[in-house]
């Protein structure tokens, strides 16, 4: 209610009721109502101000006006990638509170890259997805791009994806995968040959192999490094398991990356042997074994000094002695004690006989044994046991031949060494006492008699995979094998 009207309703209550009947009472009455009207008044006031001032600062009132803001943008993911190209793009999920005006992708070499830069897309206007394409790319660069969006109160950035453009072909060097070769159980030969070198110098190239096709410097089971360059190259394929298709290719890296040679598949040999417990001879020496067929065959030359008794074999250390022997002897090659290393020691047929003296030249009896007990020097049916398992006389030699050129000459023909007998070319000593063919060529006797002055042995040679096996002459010098009883 208005205070005036408050006011006079009650001064006319008053006067109705105890309003005085002479002059001066009146006056004061009036005066006093007055000041009764100042007073409401003054009290009006105070109480609209406290509860005024109370109110704001226990229940303020919220703003809830809208302030515009950039926008907010999601950078697509790049797509399409190609030496000069790719796809993306964005997302403006929402404008804020002001109408997008321009929108697109901007992308540089460095990251962080801003509209500022020429290297951008202009993808109209308004939110929403939209669909960018970047062009004049360098091929084999490394690229950062955001997405963006405008509106009257700044621009706006999405996240920031990298991505790499592909090489190009033509920077890469040229260059071809050389046929697989000599392959054995755990082993093959290849390489290749590098025509072009690309935009830059090649700086390592190889061969690269795995279990399925299309192996990569990254991706495969084993690889070679095989120098720098352009040219031909010889690569070694190592730690292969037997009987299992291999893949492989060359490769040659530059500056802008790896380039392949064209794949070849090979197919390792199979094991055609099992291991055996190998036997210890009277001086100590451990020989390994194989058992190939049944038979249970040493797998390096022998190397005692004496018979099983105990009986001494004599050494010979000069031609002369050697050419006049009919008894039982052996040397080394070229009487140089570093060729028994590798190859062990070459003995005559009578040391395989057992012919230590004169009576036992004649009296079987007497004879001693070279082979310790439950073993023998294979006989010509052991040999040809063993080289008709292998396939026969024209492919057993590799078979049975040490891998690689590392004791066998060039070209080792056909050494793959699937039956694991590892023969070595450890040569021989001519009746006269003078030597050859160590490194080409590989005897060894067998226990067979041909006739007085010749003995039954087998050889293996450098140059083909043959094994032969004829009669010469006692006096030769041959390495010896064991065959289990």
């Amino acid at each position: 209610m208005n205070n005036d009207l408050f006011f006079y309703f009650c001064l006319r209550i008053l006067l109705v009721r105890t309003v005085p009947n002479d002059e001066l009472s009146r006056i004061k009455l009036l005066l006093f109502m007055k000041y009764i009207k100042q007073l409401l008044a003054l009290l009006t006031i105070v109480t609209f101000t406290n509860c005024s001032t109370d109110s704001e600062f226990a229940n303020p009132v919220p703003d809830i006006s809208i302030h515009p803001t950039a926008p907010t943008v999601v950078t697509n993911t790049v797509t399409a990638i190609t030496m000069n190209t790719a796809a993306s793009g964005g997302n403006i999920t929402t404008d804020g509170g002001s109408p997008v005006t321009l929108r697109g992708v901007v992308w540089s070499k460095l990251p962080n890259p801003t509209t500022q830069l020429t290297t951008k897309t202009l993808d109209g206007s308004g939110a929403g997805a939209f669909s960018s394409a970047v062009l004049n790319l360098d091929s084999n660069t490394t690229y950062y791009i955001r997405a963006y969006a405008v509106n009257a109160y700044g621009t706006a950035y999405g996240n920031e994806i990298s991505f790499k453009t592909l090489i190009n072909p033509a920077d890469l060097p040229v260059l071809t995968t050389t046929s697989v070769t000599d392959v054995t159980t755990n082993s093959a030969v290849s390489g290749g040959n590098v025509t072009s070198s690309g935009v830059s110098p090649v700086t390592s190239r190889g061969i690269v192999w795995g279990l399925n096709p299309d192996p990569t410097i990254l991706i495969n089971i084993g690889m070679s490094s095989n120098g720098i360059g352009l040219g031909a190259f010889t690569s070694n394929a190592v730690n292969l398991s037997p009987n299992t298709t291999y893949y492989v290719k060359a490769y040659a890296t530059n500056s802008q990356g790896t380039a392949y040679g064209n794949e070849f598949s090979f197919t390792t040999s199979p094991l055609l042997y099992t291991v055996g417990n190998g036997v210890n001879d009277i001086d100590g020496n451990h020989y390994n074994s194989v058992i190939l067929s049944g038979k249970e065959w040493t797998t390096s030359n022998l190397n005692v000094t004496q018979y099983t008794d105990g009986t001494p074999i004599p050494q010979v250390q000069n031609a002369s002695d050697w050419a006049n022997l009919t008894t039982g002897a052996w040397c080394y090659y070229a009487f140089q004690t570093s060729n028994g290393v590798v190859y062990a020691k070459l003995y005559n047929w009578y040391a395989v006989a057992g012919i230590w003296n004169t009576a036992s030249k004649t009296d079987p009896a007497q004879r001693k044994k070279l082979a310790p007990t439950g073993w023998h020097v294979p006989t010509n049916s052991d040999w040809n046991s063993v080289t008709t398992y292998l396939g026969g006389a024209q492919t057993a030699g590799g078979l049975l031949k040490e891998t690689g050129p590392l004791h066998w000459q060039s070209p080792n023909t056909g050494a793959v060494n699937s039956s694991g007998f590892t023969a070595l070319p450890g040569g021989n000593v001519l009746p006269n006492g003078t030597f050859g063919n160590l490194g080409t060529i590989g005897y060894w006797w067998s226990s067979n008699e041909y006739n007085l002055s010749s003995s039954w042995c087998a050889g293996l040679y450098s140059d083909n995979t043959t094994i032969s096996n004829a009669p010469i002459n006692k006096n030769y010098g041959f390495s010896v094998r064991l065959v289990k009883d």
